[in-house]
């Protein structure tokens, strides 16, 4: 059964929005801790309306993306470097997409560029139990193996149209509570937001961490 409830969801989205309406950026940290911490909320939401739609396949390929982003939040929040490392991971992606078809835009990318890998991003938030275990599962889903395709499946019978599964629908809509709600706690702790101020995630996190 579910831990979170609709009314914690609802609650959450409306506490972001609360305290979120007031927070600024003066500096590049700033700025990516809230962007990040906006994009897991939303992603999550996504995977939320997927779900009440009973659309369930690509739920654990959204989430595992709120899910990097929720990794790099914490990069960004422990390292005021992290943004810069960021940006350069983005030159890098260029490079590898322009190398083939462009070589004087492929080395310009290539000398702004760094590689970072998601293992590296996970490992710099230490959160590598997570990388191995939860993160991998949705990769499963994410990459389209045969592990994926018991979601177009039911025992010898093979679907036109995705299978739902309740139980597993309500998991991933815990998953996504407690993703927003961390993201929010954590970008509130940031910017020194005092223990009243984050005391409504916090109880949320705690109530679906009890019920795993």
């Amino acid at each position: 059964m579910s831990s979170g409830t609709v009314d914690d969801w609802i609650g959450l989205l409306k506490f972001r929005d609360e305290k979120f309406k007031s927070l600024s950026h003066s500096n590049l940290q700033e700025k990516y801790i809230l962007a990040l911490s906006i994009r897991v909320t939303e992603l999550c939401l996504d995977a939320v309306i997927l779900l009440n739609n009973h659309r369930m396949t690509s739920v654990p390929i959204v989430l595992r993306s709120a899910l990097e982003s929720y990794a790099d939040l914490q990069c960004c929040i422990k390292d005021t470097n992290h943004p810069d490392a960021m940006t350069k991971a983005q030159y890098w992606r260029l490079y590898e997409l322009h190398k083939h078809v462009n070589s004087d835009t492929a080395e310009e990318h290539k000398k702004r560029g760094k590689k970072l890998s998601v293992w590296e991003r996970f490992n710099k938030s230490e959160l590598v139990e997570l990388y191995n275990g939860y993160y991998s599962v949705l990769s499963m889903y994410s990459h389209g193996n045969v592990g994926a395709l018991v979601e177009n499946s039911v025992g010898e019978q093979v679907l036109l149209g995705s299978a739902f599964n309740d139980e597993k629908s309500l998991q991933y809509f815990d998953q996504a509570i407690n993703l927003v709600a961390l993201s929010i706690k954590d970008t509130l702790v940031f910017y020194n937001f005092d223990f009243a101020s984050v005391e409504y995630p916090t109880k949320i996190i705690d109530k679906i961490n009890k019920a795993l």
